[in-house]
């Protein structure tokens, strides 16, 4: 028999078994070895396989080592560029069957699919967009039982397929809109193979600067004089709108200087031209400004760059402090080691510089890592070393004020 006398080994010999038992198109078939050769489309890869298995099961016939019944199923099998050897060898109509993975749709479902994202696009002036495909679990069983079974270590998924397919199609059919990993404004996720379109639209992600005059109010927690939230529902038309802040909020702190970093993530919202009038400096108790607005996941627009902040506050001590306590206090790159809500976290209290006030009372310019928390690094609290620990005396801050975040 042919099929036991050669190796199993290669591209031609993997395809006539894998197609002597499954129907497949073009492009499932050339899937199969879709990181095999560049620049080409898994349907003219698939197509090109289809030439040579015909080419190499008719010269072994013309050789005699197999006959003409052995390559018929995978005649029938392979589809209609088969036709003419088929008609040939048989003196028939060949009977094609459609593709075992597809169902032989899948080129007329890239089409259609492509056509109604690109409706969609134009109907909402989309610039910026993102392919999601949902594969039905039928799909997806047969495609990895046949990898599995021959060994199919080159291939990809449908999945993938599709979203680069109908990603690139879009773009053509609309050239001013683009595919976007980073930042679309809507993701189109496709279910295959019955075709149903979802629009996600991607948070809005604003980025800026506060400042707060006042102490006693909250950048967050809603109070009669923060009126962010409500601006930033109107203003983007969202009923979903969730602050986001780098450093902890501080009710009890002024935030002075250039300010702290806030994020704003605006879920469901209408993407608009930012007018930076529309919020900054809204009320005189609490500014936004520096405003930057990106579209996508918060996730991926967060930076693990570290910052540094400073700090001005006043300290009250049980104990009367001395100038030998203050030496002890003022230090450089101290490692500071915190456990806040069970979490570990460490960091640098960069530089500390106090002097007496009073008896009991000190004020300092506190540089700290983030994302440590100042208030524990002056009590204490879960905090090795801290200024209670240093001076030795229970010491809390009265009032303080974040003066950089950089």
């Amino acid at each position: 028999m042919y099929n036991s006398e050669r190796k199993n080994d290669n591209i031609i010999n993997k395809s006539i078994d894998l197609i002597k038992a499954y129907p497949l198109c073009d492009r499932c078939l050339g899937r199969m070895f879709a990181r095999l050769g560049l620049g080409w489309s898994n349907s003219e890869r698939g197509k090109a396989i289809k030439f040579l298995v015909i080419m190499h099961l008719h010269e072994m016939l013309r050789k005699g080592v197999i006959n003409k019944d052995y390559i018929k199923d995978v005649m029938i099998n392979i589809g209609p560029i088969s036709y003419q050897l088929y008609k040939n060898l048989y003196n028939e109509e060949p009977n094609y069957k459609r593709c075992y993975l597809c169902n032989s749709i899948i080129e007329d479902f890239i089409d259609k699919a492509s056509l109604q994202v690109s409706y969609r696009i134009d109907k909402y002036n989309v610039k910026k967009f993102l392919i999601g495909i949902r594969i039905n679990d039928d799909t997806i069983i047969k495609e990895e039982s046949i990898k599995s079974q021959y060994k199919l270590s080159y291939g990809e998924s449908i999945k993938n397929e599709l979203k680069r397919e109908i990603g690139k199609k879009v773009q053509q059919i609309k050239p001013n809109s683009k595919v976007d990993f980073d930042s679309p404004e809507v993701v189109y996720e496709i279910s295959f193979p019955d075709l149903n379109i979802r629009d996600q639209k991607t948070s809005l992600i604003l980025f800026g600067k506060y400042k707060k005059a006042i102490r006693g109010i909250s950048i967050i927690g809603p109070t009669n004089y923060n009126s962010i939230l409500n601006d930033l529902a109107k203003i983007f038309d969202s009923n979903e709108i969730i602050l986001h802040l780098i450093n902890r909020d501080e009710p009890d702190f002024r935030t002075l200087g250039k300010g702290a970093s806030i994020i704003a993530e605006i879920k469901k919202g209408k993407l608009i031209e930012l007018d930076n009038k529309l919020i900054e400096g809204h009320n005189s108790l609490i500014s936004i400004e520096n405003l930057e607005l990106k579209r996508g996941q918060l996730s991926n627009l967060l930076t693990n760059k570290k910052q540094n902040r400073i700090y001005r506050v006043l300290i009250l001590c049980e104990n009367d402090i001395n100038d030998e306590l203050i030496n002890l206090v003022n230090k450089r790159n101290l490692m500071i080691e915190q456990i806040i809500n069970r979490k570990k976290i460490n960091g640098f209290m960069r530089e500390i510089a106090c002097y007496k006030v009073f008896n009991n009372i000190i004020e300092c310019l506190i540089s700290i890592d983030d994302p440590l928390y100042i208030k524990e690094i002056v009590n204490g609290n879960k905090t090795t070393p801290s200024i209670s620990s240093i001076i030795g005396s229970n010491c809390n801050i009265i009032e303080g004020d974040l003066l950089s975040f950089e």
